[in-house]
């Protein structure tokens, strides 16, 4: 044989064997070859049980799906209401005064146009001033004792217990300076919780009765809020009034036994890097691509991750993420900023504290019993609870989406990887016990999105440093959208940011459940790992995109776990080792279902389309829906049997079968990537 075959067949070997040497050299060499019955066996035994330990590993019976989608109806907060000021007239009334055409904040084809700030903010002022004023006056009108209050977001509330209101923020402003004693600022004692469930009341859709007498509204706060809400709406003088609705993750179902004796009341885990809860992120170089998989010994249980398709290390649900890391080797840029809405994240979680991607955010929770911390609006975004009656347990729910965006450091040899590498997740609290608040939603999104700074309890103006090109919220109520949620949306949106919400896990139309019913945002439907949408999704034109949700009650490739989406989540319920194949008494890392899980996958896979374009806003909308998507065959993936779901639409050749709007495509970065390659700056 000739010299030079030698050497063209020593070269083919060269590059047969490089990428299998480089893949044992990062210790990947378990992962590619345990993809098929889960993780790859060197590295579950090279890391501690604290790093690999799963929760929720049980499939739930199918018997239980009947509770998981039981439907209640919205619940409000008695005794207050939401008002809208009338920014638009003001913003004419100043552009007049200025001699300048006026400019609504969003124009007519819904893009934002380009207003001074300072002209906003003066408008926004004076609009607020004049609400205040003429609510007041219908309160008087209607002998009806009530506090008016301003947000410094500009949210306008009316409470109608007074003597339980506290000073207004307008009024915290004046006062800003060192607390008293006994005044907010002192630490908070802490949360009972044996504590008193937060009040709220079943949206019933009653109106106000004919010739009701100030005593009879006094009697009953529900009826009193309703009525005042009538007369406000009759008054013509603001853009909306809104009951103060509860809003929920939704993401459990089943009662849980009571916590052991020993649990402690946040997780408690020892932080891995002198990690403290409301510290700000520690400098770090970012991580590059490192053109393999990561080293995180979770990977190949988080089956949302991999390509499309049913060979050998492909999922028909996946998201294609694995495929991008791999061929875009775009792993995403600390400069990115995505905001949570949720239930803040556990700062104490061993694969999150002292994590270079999680930076300092912010608890928004007013109601001291819905807090659960003691305390009101502060800089401690740490998720202390959000269990709702006896024999309930924390969902931690903030902390398994905030880890599938990327708040969870990733290729560090501990438990599970996060979609983007690289990113700033900003951690807003809103949701506590028993649910949110509309007004706290609110107030987050104005924050997040750095459109206006809150006031703390003890009266600090605090700035979000880190302003939002992404914002996450994977909640739900059903109700049309709320025009106070959506004017906070339109802002966020005019100042650039991207909206990701999930579609609602009740298996119902789109249309019936906010923020998902909602104009400019993106809204997420779930798919299980066969790749169809989940069971439990809404579902509906108003659908933009399918995204891996998972489904806990099914095992579709058998290996004995649930299809649920793996993250960050610390549990006591259902613990195993996956190493050893016993139980454990705590673990870290769990599996959930829901639009919930499915929405912070597409939150990722924008910051890093947005790292690698550079693009924001609508821009980086277009590079989405453009690059990342697949194509979904909807008679296969979006069809299911009409018996199943009386809410879907029949299809016509196919007796019995329905359909359900699923999308104008699925999640699949694995199409962005040869894209991504090609594009100015890839590599």
């Amino acid at each position: 044989m000739r010299k030079s075959e030698l050497n063209r067949r020593a070269g083919r070997l060269a590059l047969i064997l490089a990428p299998i040497l480089a893949l044992a050299a990062c210790d990947q060499i378990g992962d590619l070859f345990g993809r098929g019955g889960g993780s790859g066996p060197a590295i579950l035994r090279d890391v501690t049980p604290e790093a690999r330990s799963i929760g929720g590993a049980a499939v739930i019976p199918e018997a239980e799906m009947a509770a998981y989608l039981e439907k209640k109806p919205p619940e409000f907060v008695p005794g207050e209401l939401l008002i809208g000021a009338k920014v638009d007239g003001e913003l004419a009334e100043a552009a007049s005064e200025l001699g300048i055409p006026f400019m609504a904040r969003l124009a007519p084809d819904g893009s934002p146009n380009d207003i001074d700030p300072k002209v906003f903010f003066k408008a926004l002022e004076d609009a607020v001033q004049e609400a205040d004023k003429d609510a007041a006056s219908v309160l008087k009108r209607m002998r009806i004792d009530g506090d008016v209050q301003v947000s410094s977001t500009g949210v306008v509330t009316i409470d109608l217990q007074p003597e339980k209101a506290s000073p207004t923020a307008l009024t915290r402003i004046a006062q800003a300076g060192a607390p008293e004693a006994g005044q907010p600022g002192e630490a908070p004692a802490p949360a009972d919780p044996a504590a008193a469930e937060p009040e709220s009341v079943a949206d019933t859709g009653q109106r106000c009765p004919t010739n009701v007498t100030p005593a009879q509204l006094e009697a009953d706060l529900a009826l009193k809020t309703i009525c005042v809400q009538e007369r406000l709406r009759a008054s013509r003088q603001f853009d909306y009034v809104e009951k103060n609705y509860v809003i929920e993750t939704n993401w459990d179902f089943r009662p849980k036994p009571a916590p052991a004796p020993t649990t402690p009341a946040a997780p408690g885990a020892p932080p891995s890097a002198g990690g403290k809860a409301g510290q700000s992120a520690p400098s770090s170089p970012e991580q590059a691509a490192i053109g393999v998989l990561p080293n995180d010994p979770l990977l190949s249980l988080q089956w949302h991750y991999r390509p499309r398709g049913t060979g050998e290390g492909q999922s028909p649900g996946g998201s294609g993420l694995e495929t991008y890391w791999l061929n875009a080797r775009q792993v995403g840029k600390r400069g990115v900023n995505v905001a949570v809405i949720d239930t803040g994240v556990d700062l104490t979680h061993p694969d999150m504290s002292g994590s270079p991607n999680l930076a300092k955010g912010i608890d928004l929770i007013v109601d001291i019993d819905r807090a659960g911390d003691g305390g009101g609006i502060d800089e401690d975004a740490n998720d202390v609870g959000d269990a709702c009656g006896v024999g309930r347990e924390n969902s931690y729910h903030g902390t398994h989406v905030a880890g599938t965006v990327g708040a969870t450091v990733t290729n560090d040899r501990k438990g599970v990887a996060g979609g983007a590498w690289n990113v700033t997740v900003v951690p807003v609290r809103a949701i506590g016990r028993c649910g949110g608040e509309l007004e706290d939603i609110i107030n987050g999104i104005r924050w997040a999105a750095g459109i206006a700074p809150v006031l703390t309890e003890d009266g600090r103006e605090v700035t979000n440093a880190n302003p939002a090109d992404i914002i996450n919220m994977s909640l739900s109520v059903g109700i049309p959208c709320p025009a106070s949620m959506q004017a906070a949306i339109d802002a966020a949106y005019a100042r650039g940011t991207v909206v990701v919400v999930a579609a609602g896990n009740k298996s119902s139309p789109v249309s019936t459940y906010a923020p998902a019913n909602c104009q400019r945002v993106i809204v997420v439907a779930a798919n299980d790992a066969r790749g169809n949408i989940a069971f439990y999704s809404n579902f509906g034109p108003e659908v933009d995109v399918l995204a891996p949700g998972g489904d806990v009650f099914n095992d579709s490739d058998g290996d004995g776990r649930p299809d649920g989406v793996l993250s960050t989540r610390t549990t006591r319920t259902d613990c195993y080792d996956p190493q050893t194949g016993q139980a454990a008494a705590v673990c870290y890392y769990g599996y959930l279902q829901g639009t919930s899980m499915a929405a912070p996958h597409v939150a990722a896979a924008l910051a890093l389309l947005q790292s690698q374009f550079n693009v924001k806003g609508r821009a980086l909308e277009e590079r989405f829906f453009g690059n990342a998507l697949g194509q979904i065959d909807a008679g296969q993936q979006c069809a299911i049997d009409c018996a199943r779901n009386s809410l879907a639409t029949p299809i016509a050749d196919r007796p019995g079968m329905c359909m359900r709007q699923c999308g104008r495509g699925m999640l699949d970065m694995a199409r962005a990537a040869p894209a991504m390659a090609a594009a100015p700056g890839g590599r």
